[in-house]
């Protein structure tokens, strides 16, 4: 048997609702005699009574847990900290220490449970009320499929997650990105809309070549502004005064904070040739080059031991 958690709150006719879920599956959504007695407008007592009058309709562990029962057969084990935590469900869905100690059923209910106690009670209002749980609090069947639960993020439709990435290639292949990232790029996309590439790429970390861009040369190398930064914009210098090939730049894509866009890395033979760069000319510290606008800028530069 799964155990049971509190997996937030929803709102539901104009009251704030603790969202249960496990204990008769792992995503599957359940109920409390308490949550049920306040969206009906009865006291739990009388809800109890009801599940409790016809407890033979209900099967055990299939349409409802009895709490009570439970923490007392914890207790017959000495099980201490099952009882604990136990105890400590119940507080988190609104039950009183007292009226947990005074209880001698408290019932938690599977989606098939509450059903058969709508039956019970048979009123228009009582299936009035079934009938919106079931839709804006029980799994809807799609959301069965997916087993998202409330507080979990719903995957987009994947017709428009294949737009998305058609639009994205595009873009990228346009830009002059490398193929073999943006297949890394578009891996990456379908895994954080919720539907994961499983299958090895030859883009996966483990066998890409190692690539930098400028502030991790930067920071690889020890060199540094006076403000003790990583100077990129040093290396980028270094790397004007180099006779880098079109082979060992690579074009990414890049993504941060909801941020979409294109970065250009260089392969470690670059870091390499920044690196033999200073020291043949024994780590200046005022590098020039020529800017986009054809004037000479000198950077100042500091350097850092590397560890």
């Amino acid at each position: 048997m799964n155990e049971l958690r509190v997996s937030g709150s929803q709102k539901f006719m104009g009251k704030e609702i603790p969202v249960v879920a496990g204990g008769f599956g792992k995503k599957e959504k359940c109920v409390s005699d308490k949550t049920v007695a306040e969206i009906h407008g009865m006291n739990v007592f009388d809800v109890r009574r009801r599940i409790t009058d016809n407890i033979k309709r209900f099967k055990e562990n299939i349409d409802y847990i009895d709490l009570i029962k439970r923490m007392r057969e914890m207790q017959t084990l000495k099980e201490c900290a099952y009882e604990a935590s136990t105890l400590e469900l119940l507080q988190s869905l609104g039950y009183a220490k007292q009226s947990i100690s005074q209880a001698e059923h408290i019932y938690i209910l599977s989606e098939r449970g509450y059903a058969k106690l709508i039956k019970i009670m048979d009123t228009d209002l009582a299936w009035e009320i079934h009938d919106k749980l079931m839709d804006e609090y029980f799994q809807m069947k799609e959301e069965k499929k997916r087993g998202t639960l409330a507080g979990e993020p719903k995957r987009p439709a994947l017709s428009s997650v294949n737009m998305m990435v058609k639009n994205i290639t595009g873009t990228l292949q346009k830009a002059g990105v490398d193929d073999l990232y943006i297949a890394a790029e578009v891996k990456r996309i379908y895994t954080d809309a919720g539907y994961p590439v499983n299958a090895p790429l030859i883009t996966d970390k483990e066998t890409m070549p190692k690539l930098y861009d400028c502030t991790e040369m930067a920071k690889e190398l020890g060199i540094y502004s006076t403000g003790g930064k990583p100077h990129s914009q040093a290396v980028g210098a270094i790397i004007k005064n180099l006779d880098v090939p079109d082979s060992e730049i690579v074009k990414t894509a890049f993504s941060r904070n909801g941020h979409e866009d294109v970065t250009v890395q260089y392969k470690p033979s670059v870091l390499e040739s920044v690196k033999v760069w200073m020291e043949e000319r024994d780590y200046p510290t005022k590098i020039s080059y020529v800017n986009s606008k054809g004037r000479l800028t000198t950077c100042t530069v500091s350097y850092q031991e590397v560890s």
